[in-house]
């Protein structure tokens, strides 16, 4: 079986072109990355001279550094999953977990200049839920789709399992003549 997990890339760059990300959120630089920091997507708009992926591992190490303060919390029943955010009234970081069955993966927003932060963190909690929703179902397609290829032709069933020897006599006959 294919590792899921090496697909990844090829179905966010599948989701990003297909959906249109708000322009609230496009002017500012965002990305995905994997736990290990590894960016998957940025849009163009890098904000700085740091590179996306000095961002990316940036990014990582912030969520993973929170999540490991977060075991300090007393453990309730969570109703909704954290999100970081690093922020004044105008400007600041966010990262949202992606919800996926196989990987860890984090959308980040690097903003300034915001009126309405709320918004675009609204915006980005909804593209993380769209984008889980998306990768789930290629992912769950995909295996469907191998397990149908795989049941059509098992290498153990033979293509004349069920023929008897009368039926190979007739179906060669023609060679006796």
């Amino acid at each position: 079986m294919i590792n899921n997990s090496s697909k990844i890339p090829k179905y966010v760059q599948a989701f990003f072109e297909s959906c249109e990300i708000d322009e609230k959120i496009n002017r500012f630089s965002f990305f995905m990355i994997r736990s290990d920091g590894v960016v998957l997507y940025h849009n163009s708009n890098l904000a700085n001279s740091l590179s996306k992926s000095s961002i990316g591992a940036l990014l990582s190490g912030v969520w993973q550094a929170s999540k490991a303060l977060s075991e300090f919390i007393p453990k309730e029943e969570a109703k909704e999953g954290y999100r970081l955010s690093f922020d004044t009234s105008s400007q600041g970081i966010y990262i949202v977990p992606i919800s996926t069955e196989i990987d860890e993966l984090y959308l980040g927003l690097i903003y300034h200049d915001e009126v309405n932060p709320g918004f675009i963190k609204n915006k980005m909690r909804e593209m993380a839920s769209s984008f889980a929703e998306f990768l789930n179902q290629e992912l769950k397609d995909h295996k469907a789709k191998q397990e149908l290829t795989n049941n059509v032709f098992d290498k153990n069933d033979y293509l004349f399992a069920d023929i008897s020897d009368a039926e190979m006599d007739r179906l060669f006959a023609f060679i006796k003549n």
